[in-house]
Parts: structure tokens; C-alpha cells; sequence
């Protein structure tokens, strides 16, 4: 045997020769280990000359979330334990493996083994630190309370200690601060000089070899398919029960080994009972088994055990037998769909306990390619409480009301599919922030190596395993590296720079681009903008995140590209010099900087540039912070670009709010949740609207576009509490109230809103836009009030609902008008596919809606969802919180991309329009600097050649009036960049000529001629246009203030001091 003494033995000799009373102050760390899979230990030493007795004065805390490690009953895990003078105990990780704990006994004895318990038993109190932690005693887990400490107190990110055994060097004594000169590192999983503060033994443990099945006489023998059976029980099992009364010897070969979630080992055998519906894998819990297991030959002897829906072996005593030691290569089967598979849960369970790849078509006998892909990107999984993906067959889930109507057969068939579909992936062990083990890439370069909603997932190996209700796969530890360089993740939808929408309209036309963008709670008034009346801060924690925030929604705004441009999700701070709006317009105007008046068609021209809609709440004619819309802390807002569009009127149409009884207890209390919040006030809110109306330049057509953000799902309403009393086991604390139609919360309410939106915009009249955030998928009760109720689906208005003092015009009824919007995404897209831009949980579907009026259906030319929020990852955003950074970044994922500015996608649509069509009133040119594009269609007969000449009457002093000569055959649009231009009332005539050969002189015939009345403005700028809308005074559009259109500094916006 191979013995040595360390350095400390001389130190503790010392000790031991006087004669202390051992307190508390000789106590201390002397070895952390921090090796493979669970095999996590620390030992404490006793350096006085009598025994020490842990009274519970003294604690073992881990982490910079400061966890007591505690025992598997949850009591302080050093509580009652005697430490000997120059002795040691080691504490060691409930899951760790055998031969750490044959270390341990061989130098301390049985006694020096302290198990704590494992994460199942005590949660976050279970000793699970992982290469970045601190590791203590104290009396309490503060800071001023630290008796002695391994690390640095409150470190994490860096793993300096990650695959390391630390011991504590001679001389030391107990610190409260960390001294790194006091430890010397050691390898991975060096445990020789476990369970004594003086001795080191490197010579391998022998661990006993088990002969569990050899001993097992009259047990029978079952192959890993009998066991598992056709179906989704074992029939080893009796009816009405969850445990085989037998036992059981099965054999088979150790496919994998996880630790998490699941804490065992697979058996394989292939195909052995030569049936194709029975899977030929099974898991065998434990806490003991290590990756050399792997390819090993294992007989068990063990019961069949349903735990929560997987069939497993509970091995008896917990033990197995290793018939062969040498390991053999374990091929991964490919997971495939065969003709008897009804359902995909059906084929899951074929392979259920088996180690699967995933392929790129599992079903021949369909049409296309039918794969895994992502149907909830990389992130925290909140019931697990751990990051993980969910993937789903042949598509994305959609959430069940996004192609049916709320409550019917059909919805509630998708939801059934969904659950059908879904397949979680797991990590083997909890994956670090900010990184799919799996798939190492990602972290290294994840601007390139990304991972998004609908991509196909291919060439992925990983165990199958069954909990709480769904299937999942768990790639192994000893997998992650080969799955890197074999996994495919397939961009089915990939990024674009830009959203993919035509934009075309013929030869004698052009379109208006109409769109979405929520801005993520962009808040500037914690970072000098003007203070908030409504509210905290719900955005940027910093100023660097504030500054990364408004850097990527510029570059989405730039991208999208839009004329008109709803904005949902802004700081409700007024209109002033800094307002919210104010900033984010000056920082998106800065993208277009070319003043080249011949570059005004380039994007990045200031002809590009963007003013907004200001509401003039008090009508003191200026806008300052004073002029806020609603009362919520967030609002909804409209830019435009002066060269497309000129505004003509706005209004704020009110929502309606709901004063309802409060829900109260039996004995008539407040229901209150853990955090003493009512649970249900009955006094509800949602956000004002904003609308305007638009006249289109160069035509005679009025646009009116109005913005919305309708009441959220996850609060409640009164009417989602009425009959709780009655539900089964329901607990008002803390249950979630029902939602058996899936609409979520409060959808009462939203129907009183949508009743209210539809009513007002029908009085405003004319070609609309209705877009915004509906927190409505587009087939539930608000959208089909907005819309169509083609089944007459009964749908109800919330009750105790108000607009300003007076109820509701459908107070608490039944709601039978709809309001005829066509839903532009929809009409679209393709018959068969799905549209969506909002991701919840592992479903998608669409809350931002494109609502048209019928009258704008021939002119719809595009309409798409621009997907950069909804199918990444939350790590792309700007939020430095659990990215896995360090003190230099705490957000490497951040890029000045549109790629997760917000969590709602963006939608736009194109809107065709004629040069010099006529509409609701004059054809409007808008001047810049007395300069315009003045579009004059011309007939297909045209040639190259021709010249195009105009006319002005009456004619203003010194305009400019070029002629133009065409430069291709055919129809086309003529421009004639036309300067000096006055306001006014004019008429212009284009005349297209062609010369005409003639002996005598040159003279010209007339191809094409056109004569048009126009009214030119200049463009709308920084000069204020206030308009008053009127007001009937029953809960319509607010008629108290004006609307103000204005660019970034408008010299009318009160400065704030």
C-alpha cells in the first residue's frame, strides 16, 4: 500500500499536543472534491484535542444562493455528528458512486461516510455544486457569519475548481476569507486522501463483485421485451397495481448511464423477443451507477415498476451483475415510425428505455420529410425548473385556438395532438446558463450556431424516457461531444435581415407598408427620460442594457421597414423632449443619414425618416410629459414617414375597465396567494387605443390605422373566478383558475374591448388598419367579434364593465355583432400551414394581429409575420440576467441584431395603391423644401424615346418643370421631380409625346395624356398640426386634447428643466 504523509500531519501534531478544549474554532475544510458525474465531496477535519460535537451552531453552506446542505430528512446534514480529535468526516453528494464511498471507509471507516441527500429529497439543499461554487461552515449564511471557507464567497460563472480534488496545505488554520495559497489542487476524481486529514492512499478501491443473478435461484428470466410488453404497461404487472408481486432476472447491455433527470442506467437487448412493438429498453433507477458501465453486460434481479407512466427495474438491494466487464460499442437505433403506429406516443413507447437517434424522415410512407423539430427553443423550463428544449413531430405545436374556435371539438383535438407530438430534451444534469451541453457549438459562436422554433432536428442520440405525462429524450454525459459533431439543427425558418413581403402593384402603382413592433417595455425614464406616473420600471435594468435594448429594436424597425408602424409595449411618459417615443424616434432617424436628394429611393435616406402621432391630452397646444394616454405605465404609440403618408386626424378611443365584486372566502377575506396579493380585486384595466387617419400621398385615399394592446392572459378577471367554489380539489391560494377552452384569462373582458374598438372604428368609417396586440389567438371570442362567428358560437362581455362612469353597452351579455375585419396574415397564408408570432411555453400561434376592412382586401398585396423574436432563444436578448457570462460580460449572446428584440414577432403588410387615384379628397402631393415626385401613369404603347411633359395651373413662380424621356417600351410610371412648388390647389396635365419624321420640320405626335387636380402640402415635420376630435360624450373618442404630428424635436414640445 502505498502511504505518505502530507504536510499537515506536522501541523496537527502540534495541535494535538496541547492540551484545548475543541470548540468550534478548530473545526475546518481540508479537502473539496469535484469530480465526475456526482462524485462531489467535502471533508472536515477536527484539529483540537477533543471531541466535537455539531449542536447545530455549525452549518455547511455552497453557493452564491448561500444553500445549507441538509440531510435526506432535511435536517442540518452535520446535526448530531461527533467529530474525533485528528479525524475526519466527509460529506458527500447522496448521489455519488460507490468507489468514492470505498475511499472514504478504507482511510476514515464507516463513520467518516456523511451522506447528504440528494436534489429529489431536499431540493436545492442537496450538495450540488459544480466547479464554480464557494464551499463554508458557518453559523449563519451570511457573509459576517463565515467560520471557514473553501473559494470565494459569492463567486460564480468561472468554474476554476470544476474536475478538481483541493486539499488544504499545512500550517493552515480556520479562515473566513478564502487564501488560495493554502490549498494544493489535484487531479479529477483523486480521492485517496478522503476521510483522514493526514493520510493519502492512491491504491484503486476493489469494489465487491455482485453476483445477484448468479445467486438467484428459482428466479425466472424475462427479456428486456417481455418486461415491456406490447403496450403502454408492463403485463408483468397486476391490474390495479403499479409493482410486479415477483421478481424478475433480466440481462441486457448498459446502452446509457444519466444523473438527470433521471438518475440510473438503460439495459438493451436487441430485438431478443423478436417483436416489433414491444421496446427492447428499460431504465433501472439508481443512484450508484458511472459512465464505465457503459457497453458493459448487467443482470439485474429487480420488480417491474409503472413510476408516473415509465416501466422500469427497481433492482433488488440496489445491486447488479456485471457478466462481462469489457465494454462493446452501443449503436444507437434510429427512431422511425412503422404502419401500426396510431399515434406518436404509440411509436415513443416502442422505444421507450431505448438509446434512439433522431432521423431526417420517419415515416416513408408520407409525403415529404416527417422529423423532430424545436417547438420551444432553448431556455428555462419553469415546471422542471431546469433549462431544456421541447421538440415536437412534423411541426411546431400550435396552440389549439390559433386555427380553431375556442372551445370546439377541433381545438380541443389540437391540444390532444399537441400532447401527442411533444418530446422534451433533456440534458444529462442540469444545463449550466448558457449552454446546450449537447451542443457545445452554440455557446462558441451563437450568432451562427443557433437554434429556432422549427428547425428540424436531426442526427440527435439520447435515451427515451417517460415523466409526468410526456416523453422525453435525455442525451447522456458521455454522448455530448459525438452529438455535437453529429446533431443538424435545420433552419426550417430562418433569420432574414428583412422581412420576405412583395411589394408589388403593377407599373402604374405603388404600396404603403403597414406593421407591428413591440418594443419589449421600453422604458428611458430610469436613464434621464421623463419620470413615469403610472408605474416602475418594467425594462432595462441598467444602462447598458438599457442602451443594448434600443440598439436591437432600432435595427428591427430599420429592417421591417414600414410606412406606418404601430408600437406596442412603450413608456407611457408623455410626448415631450424625453419622452420614451421621443428617444427611440431620434435614435431609429439616425439610421437614415444620406441628405443626397438623389438618393432619396436608398433606404438610409433622410427622405426615410420617421415622425409620430403626439396627443395633446390637456390642449394647452404643446406636448410635454403631461400629455400621457391611459393610465397604465405602458402604452401604444404611431410613427409614419412624412414622404408616404400625411396625417389628418387621431383620436383615443377608451377601453373598457371592470369593478367587480372582490372574490372573497367563505368567511368573506380577501383571497390572498404565498405573497399576500389578492388574488382577484375585480378592479381590471386595459390600455387606451391610438388611432389616425392618413391621407396616402399622391392619391386621393384616406388610411385610418389604429394601435391596440388588449388586456393579458396571465392575470385574472372576475369572471374567471365565478363557480371556483365548486371545482375539485381546488385551492383559491395558489391553484391556477381554470381554462378548459385555453383562452387563458379575462377573455370576457377583451370581448367588451373588441365590441368597443369595433364600434368606434365603424364611426370613423373608410379604409382601416387594426393592428396590434390582441393577447387573442385568431380564433378566439374577441377575434371573432372583430371579425366573424361563422359557428354562432355563443360569446360574452365581461360583466361590471365601464366605459368612463357608464356601463358597458354590452354590460355582462351575450355578444352577437361582429365587425366584419379580415384577418390579413391569414388570407396570406398558405392553405394547410399555420401562421404564428408569439411562443408560449412549447405552442405558437399568433396574439399581434393585421385587421383589415373589407374594403382593403383587393388591395392587399403581402402579408407575413417577420419571425426575429418569437422562434429564438430568450438568451439573444438584451437582458444580462442567466446568460452564463463573467465579470468582462455578462451577456455574450448580445448582438446589435433585430433577433430577439422583443418576444412578440413583428407583422406588416402591403397595401396597393395608383398613382393619382382618386378617393375621399383631393390628391395630395407633399413638398419637401418645395421639391416633390410628381407619378404620372402612361399606356402600354409607350416607347423609348417618348418625352413626358407637364403642365401647372395656375403656375407658381419659378417651378421647375422638366420634361422626361423615357428610357424602355411599355407601361410605366413616369416621375417628374418637380422644385419650386408652392402650397396650394393646382391642376397638372402630363402630355406624352413622340417625334415625327417629317420633310418639312421636326414635329411631335401625342401618345398619352392625363390631367389631374391636386392639393400640395408640405410634408408633415416639426410644425405642429393640431386637430380636435370630437366627442359625443358617451364613452367614445376622447375629444379633450389635440392631436399633434410632430418629428423628433418639435419646437411646440415643452423642455423639461
Amino acid at each position: 500500500m502505498n502511504k505518505k504523509i502530507t504536510l499537515l500531519a506536522g501541523a496537527i501534531s502540534g495541535v494535538l499536543s496541547g492540551a484545548a478544549l475543541a470548540d468550534v474554532n478548530d473545526v475546518l475544510i481540508t479537502e473539496y472534491v469535484e469530480g465526475s458525474a456526482n462524485n462531489k465531496a467535502v471533508e472536515i477535519s477536527n484539529t483540537g484535542t477533543t471531541a466535537h460535537t455539531f449542536d447545530g451552531t455549525l452549518s455547511l453552506y455552497y453557493s452564491s444562493y448561500k444553500n445549507q446542505i441538509k440531510a435526506p430528512n432535511g435536517d442540518n446534514v452535520l446535526q448530531g455528528i461527533t467529530l474525533q480529535p485528528g479525524k475526519s468526516i466527509v460529506v458527500l453528494n447522496g448521489e455519488a458512486g460507490a468507489d468514492i464511498r470505498l475511499y472514504i471507509e478504507r482511510l476514515g471507516g464507516e463513520d467518516a461516510l456523511v451522506v447528504a441527500g440528494t436534489f429529489d429529497q431536499v431540493s436545492h439543499n442537496a450538495m450540488n455544486f459544480n466547479g464554480d461554487d464557494a464551499v463554508w461552515l458557518g453559523t449563519d449564511s451570511s457573509e459576517a457569519n463565515v467560520k471557514d471557507i473553501f473559494a470565494t464567497y459569492g463567486h460564480s460563472g468561472d468554474k476554476l475548481w470544476v474536475d478538481k480534488t483541493m486539499r488544504r496545505k499545512a500550517g493552515s488554520s480556520q479562515s473566513s476569507t478564502y487564501n488560495e495559497s493554502e490549498w494544493e489542487e489535484f487531479g479529477k476524481d483523486a480521492f485517496g486522501g478522503l476521510g483522514h486529514p493526514t493520510d493519502v492512499n492512491d491504491d484503486p478501491v476493489v469494489v465487491p463483485v455482485e453476483q445477484v443473478c448468479t445467486d438467484a435461484t428459482g428466479v425466472e428470466s424475462k427479456l428486456i421485451g417481455e418486461v415491456q410488453g406490447e403496450g403502454k404497461f408492463s403485463p408483468l404487472i397486476p391490474s390495479g397495481s403499479y409493482e410486479s408481486t415477483d421478481l424478475f432476472k433480466v440481462t441486457g447491455i448498459v446502452s446509457a448511464v444519466t444523473s438527470y433527470p433521471s438518475k440510473g442506467f438503460y439495459l438493451y437487448d436487441e430485438n431478443a423477443d423478436g417483436k416489433e412493438l414491444s421496446s427492447d429498453g428499460i431504465f433501472v433507477p439508481t443512484a450508484t451507477a458511472s459512465d464505465s458501465m457503459v457497453g458493459q453486460k448487467v443482470c439485474v434481479v429487480a420488480k417491474v415498476k409503472e413510476n408516473y407512466g415509465l416501466t422500469q427495474l427497481v433492482a433488488e438491494d440496489d445491486k447488479w451483475e456485471v457478466l462481462e466487464a469489457t465494454p462493446v460499442t452501443v449503436t444507437p437505433v434510429e427512431m422511425k415510425r412503422i404502419a401500426s403506429d396510431t399515434t406518436f406516443e404509440s411509436t415513443l413507447e416502442r422505444y421507450e428505455g431505448m438509446l434512439v437517434k433522431t432521423v431526417a424522415d420517419m415515416d416513408a410512407t408520407e409525403e415529404g420529410n416527417q422529423d423532430m423539430r424545436v417547438s420551444r427553443s432553448f431556455s428555462f423550463d419553469y415546471d422542471a425548473f431546469r433549462n431544456n428544449m421541447v421538440l415536437a413531430y412534423k411541426r411546431p405545436n400550435a396552440q389549439p385556438n390559433q386555427d380553431h374556435i375556442a372551445g370546439s371539438i377541433d381545438s380541443m383535438g389540437q391540444a390532444a395532438e399537441n400532447d401527442d407530438f411533444r418530446l422534451i430534451l433533456e440534458s444529462d444534469g442540469k444545463a449550466p446558463n448558457g449552454q446546450i451541453p449537447y451542443y457545445s457549438d452554440f455557446a462558441s459562436d451563437p450568432q451562427n450556431n443557433y437554434v429556432r422554433i422549427n428547425d428540424s432536428v436531426v442526427g440527435l442520440t439520447g435515451v427515451i424516457g417517460y415523466s409526468y405525462g410526456d416523453f422525453n429524450i435525455t442525451v447522456p454525459k458521455t454522448l455530448e461531444s459525438s452529438n455535437n459533431s453529429s446533431v443538424s439543427f435545420v433552419h426550417n425558418t430562418d433569420r432574414t435581415n428583412a422581412p420576405v413581403i412583395d411589394e408589388s402593384y403593377g407599373d402604374d402603382g405603388f404600396t404603403i407598408k403597414v406593421a407591428t413592433q413591440n418594443v419589449l417595455n421600453y422604458f428611458n425614464s430610469p436613464y434621464g427620460g421623463s419620470d413615469n406616473s403610472f408605474g416602475d420600471n418594467r425594462g432595462a435594468e441598467s444602462q447598458q442594457e438599457f442602451e443594448r435594448q434600443q440598439a436591437k429594436l432600432v435595427s428591427a424597425i430599420y429592417g421591417l421597414d414600414a410606412d406606418i408602424l404601430g408600437l406596442m409595449e412603450i413608456e407611457n411618459n408623455g410626448f415631450g423632449d424625453f419622452s420614451a417615443i421621443t428617444e427611440l424616434l431620434s435614435a431609429i432617424n439616425e439610421k437614415y443619414y444620406d441628405e443626397d436628394y438623389g438618393d432619396r429611393g436608398n433606404q438610409n435616406s433622410i427622405h426615410n425618416r420617421y415622425v409620430f402621432v403626439g396627443f395633446d391630452k390637456n390642449g394647452d397646444v404643446i406636448l410635454d410629459e403631461q400629455d400621457t394616454v391611459g393610465s397604465d405605465a405602458i402604452t401604444t404609440g404611431i410613427i409614419y414617414r412624412p414622404s408616404k403618408v400625411s396625417v389628418i386626424s387621431g383620436t383615443v378611443i377608451p377601453m373598457p375597465e371592470q369593478h367587480a365584486p372582490m372574490i372573497v372566502d367563505e368567511n368573506g377575506a380577501a383571497i390572498v396567494d404565498s405573497k399576500g396579493e389578492i388574488r382577484e380585486s375585480g378592479d381590471n384595466y386595459q390600455r387606451n387605443t391610438v388611432a389616425a387617419t392618413f391621407s396616402v400621398l399622391n392619391t386621393g385615399k384616406q388610411l385610418t390605422v389604429s394601435v391596440n394592446h388588449l388586456k393579458s392572459k396571465g392575470s385574472t378577471c372576475y369572471e374567471d373566478w365565478v363557480g371556483w367554489e365548486t371545482w375539485s380539489n381546488f385551492d383559491p391560494a395558489k391553484d391556477d383558475v381554470r381554462n378548459d377552452d385555453y383562452q387563458g384569462s379575462c377573455e370576457n373582458f377583451r370581448v367588451a374591448a373588441a365590441y368597443q374598438l369595433g364600434t368606434e372604428m365603424a364611426k370613423i368609417g373608410g379604409d382601416q388598419v387594426v393592428l396590434g396586440d390582441m393577447n387573442s389567438y385568431a380564433n378566439e371570442d374577441p377575434m371573432l367579434v372583430l371579425t366573424s362567428n361563422p359557428t354562432n358560437k355563443e360569446i360574452y362581455a365581461s360583466s361590471y364593465t365601464f366605459l368612463g362612469k357608464q356601463p358597458s353597452a354590452v354590460d355582462g351579455q351575450r355578444v352577437t355583432q361582429t365587425f366584419g375585419f379580415l384577418n390579413a396574415v391569414d388570407l396570406k397564408t398558405e392553405e394547410g400551414k399555420t401562421s404564428w408570432s408569439y411562443s408560449y411555453n412549447d405552442e405558437v400561434g399568433s396574439l399581434d394581429h393585421m385587421l383589415i376592412t373589407s374594403s382593403l382586401e383587393d388591395r392587399l398585396v403581402d402579408a407575413v409575420d417577420w419571425h426575429i423574436n418569437a422562434p429564438e432563444s430568450s438568451l439573444f436578448d438584451y437582458n444580462s440576467k442567466y446568460k452564463g457570462g463573467d465579470e468582462n460580460e455578462a451577456n455574450p449572446f448580445y448582438a446589435e441584431t433585430p433577433f430577439r428584440s422583443s418576444d412578440h414577432d413583428s407583422a406588416i403588410v402591403s397595401l396597393g395603391y395608383k398613382y393619382g387615384e382618386a378617393g375621399e379628397s383631393a390628391i395630395t402631393i407633399a413638398t419637401k423644401s418645395g421639391r416633390a415626385d410628381i407619378g404620372f401613369p402612361v399606356s402600354a404603347e409607350a416607347k423609348a424615346g417618348d418625352i413626358a411633359e407637364i403642365t401647372i395651373s395656375p403656375l407658381p413662380e419659378n417651378v421647375a418643370l422638366p420634361k422626361v424621356t423615357l428610357g424602355s417600351d411599355g407601361a410605366q410610371t413616369v416621375m417628374f421631380d418637380v422644385a419650386g412648388l408652392d402650397a396650394g390647389s393646382y391642376s397638372i396635365n402630363m402630355t406624352l409625346k413622340r417625334a415625327v419624321a417629317s420633310q418639312a420640320t421636326a414635329a411631335s405626335s401625342t401618345i398619352d395624356s392625363m390631367a389631374m387636380s391636386v392639393e400640395v402640402t408640405k410634408r408633415d415635420s416639426s410644425n405642429v398640426k393640431p386637430i380636435y376630435p370630437s366627442s359625443d360624450g358617451s364613452g367614445g373618442s376622447f375629444g379633450f386634447g389635440a392631436l399633434l404630428s410632430l418629428i423628433g424635436l418639435g419646437f411646440l414640445r415643452r423642455r423639461r428643466s
